[in-house]
């Protein structure tokens, strides 16, 4: 039974091989794959928008100082059946003709200033209007300005500062999804590395095995070995083979991964890393570690960011419990103009027209201007609520919100402080791993070229070899594994201290429109 399965799996294998050496093969290095997930991926391409939905929201915001210029224009008629004689007509018809134009803008302290011109002509049938059709005009420059609730930049700039602090934490989160992007390409591509490394640990495996049943079937043959021999030597080629067979299964997943994480699952070919693991010392300080963390990091922009709008919202509702005091001043100059009849006595009793005084609109608009007709208006108005229970609450919930916040910031403080410590202890262990694993493979591979020197000679058992071998494997293996781990050590040292931009000349400008 063990030679069959021992022979579909060396069929499978030589089948197999044509089959891949006919398949197109992808290098890529490192840097190559971090170029592509960069272009590619899509989830990083989401992450991009979120800046510039910030930015619109930005301006949005902003928008509240835009100067707003408003014109309008009116026409209306009316006829009214007369009343009273004096009217100077049955049916008294009333035309007039409108054009008001204004420019209001927001002020940075809470007010609203409004400067209006307004222009009219008005027309009517009755024989008694001395001044028909008769023009005015009317330049109003009018202030509100609240004087204890809502006054002040903050009351008025609070939705913009809180967009800009959002714009910010968006362009942090960009770049901590760049960071983690980065990262996650990097533990993909070491363990394609790994699984291509182990595959060849595998390979170097069955080739042993193969060549000690071999020298077991020769020695049967001659006499010199007991059949027994070449089972085991059987077996461990079996078992060898199983390996190989899980070692190809594991690349594939691996390269399945990063393909994922590059945007490339739907290309044929078969990606081949060319970057081999190093170990490249990486000096350390506890204290630098986490200062440059501190100062550093996304996550700590980000929560100091919140931290930052709760502030403001606090003041904001601290603000919201003042009475609503506000002053309203305005100022206006008019001007009048026509077609005024002059009459010899009172038109009421019989005085007769002799002349006329006609003055056009721009007359009008320059009697206006002149400022010959002045006028003012100044008032406080007081509003105060009978209770404040709402603004209370908001101010309650404020406080609340600025607690979470603090208490936020210091957990991920927290994190931070754990983080490095974590890598510090990672890359220690890792470095000492990699160099007694470099030790014991050297070892090994000496014990068990002596033993098999003794077997060559009869000193030894087919036993023992097989046992070198496999010590040898595991341990090769097992630096394999350490030089995986090391070099994820350093990109995790880079995660953690933010570093990763820098350590790939990475710029986050490329990633955010900033053409605004």
């Amino acid at each position: 039974m063990k030679q069959l399965i021992g022979t579909i799996l060396i069929a499978a294998l030589i089948f197999a091989a044509p089959l891949q050496a006919e398949e197109k093969k992808l290098e890529l290095t490192l840097k190559d794959s971090i170029a592509q997930a960069l272009k590619e991926n899509l989830e990083l391409q989401v992450q991009m928008t979120n800046p510039d939905l910030a930015m619109q929201n930005k301006l949005i915001r902003g928008a509240i100082f835009i100067p707003k210029f408003e014109v309008e224009m009116t026409t209306s008629e009316s006829n009214t059946p007369s009343s009273d004689a004096l009217q100077g007509a049955d049916i008294i018809t009333r035309k007039r003709l409108g054009l008001n134009v204004a420019l209001s803008q927001r002020l940075a302290i809470g007010g609203d200033l409004r400067i209006s011109l307004n222009n009219g002509r008005s027309e009517s049938n009755s024989i008694y209007n001395t001044i028909n059709p008769y023009l005015q005009s009317v330049l109003t420059a009018s202030l509100t300005q609240p004087l204890l609730k809502n006054f002040g930049t903050l009351a008025t700039k609070r939705d913009i500062i809180v967009a800009t602090n959002d714009y910010k934490k968006a362009r942090h989160q960009l770049r901590q999804s760049i960071i983690d992007l980065v990262y996650n390409v990097e533990d993909a591509y070491w363990n394609l590395v790994y699984y291509y490394q182990d595959l060849e640990s595998r390979k170097k495996s069955l080739q042993r095995s193969r060549d000690l049943l071999r020298q077991n079937e020769i020695k049967v043959r001659v006499g010199s070995a007991a059949p027994i021999d070449i089972l085991e030597a059987k077996a461990e080629v079996a078992t060898n083979e199983s390996q190989v067979i899980q070692a190809e299964k594991a690349i594939q997943t691996a390269e399945e991964n990063l393909k994922r994480i590059l945007n490339m699952t739907q290309r044929e070919e078969i990606v081949v890393p060319v970057d081999m693991p190093e170990v490249k010392p990486v000096n350390f300080d506890l204290n630098a570690f986490l200062e440059e963390a501190l100062n550093s990091r996304p996550d700590i922009e980000q929560a100091r960011l919140e931290l930052k709008n709760h502030n403001i919202n606090v003041k904001y509702a601290r603000n919201q419990m003042l009475p609503d005091l506000q002053l309203v001043a305005s100022y206006y100059t008019t001007g009048a103009g026509g077609d005024q009849i002059i009459y010899d006595g009172n038109p009421l009793f019989g005085g007769k027209p002799i002349g006329m005084i006609q003055r056009d609109i721009w007359d009008t608009i320059e009697d206006t201007f002149s400022s010959l007709y002045k006028n003012y208006s100044v008032s406080l108005r007081l509003t105060v609520p009978l209770s404040f229970a709402q603004e209370k609450a908001q101010m309650a919930q404020a406080k609340l919100n600025l607690k979470r916040a603090l208490l936020g910031l210091k957990n991920t403080e927290n994190l931070v402080y754990s983080e490095v410590r974590e890598v510090i202890k990672e890359l220690e262990a890792n470095s000492k791993l990699v160099e007694s694993n470099q030790i014991a493979l050297t070892l090994q591979e000496q014990k068990l070229k002596a033993e098999e020197k003794k077997l060559s000679v009869g000193l030894s058992t087919n036993y023992d070899v097989l046992n070198y071998q496999r010590d040898y494997a595991q341990t090769e293996t097992g630096l394999l594994n350490s030089l995986k781990e090391y070099n994820m050590t350093v990109a995790k040292i880079n995660k953690v201290l933010a570093r990763t931009l820098t350590a790939y000349d990475i710029k986050l400008k490329d990633f955010i429109n900033e053409d605004k």
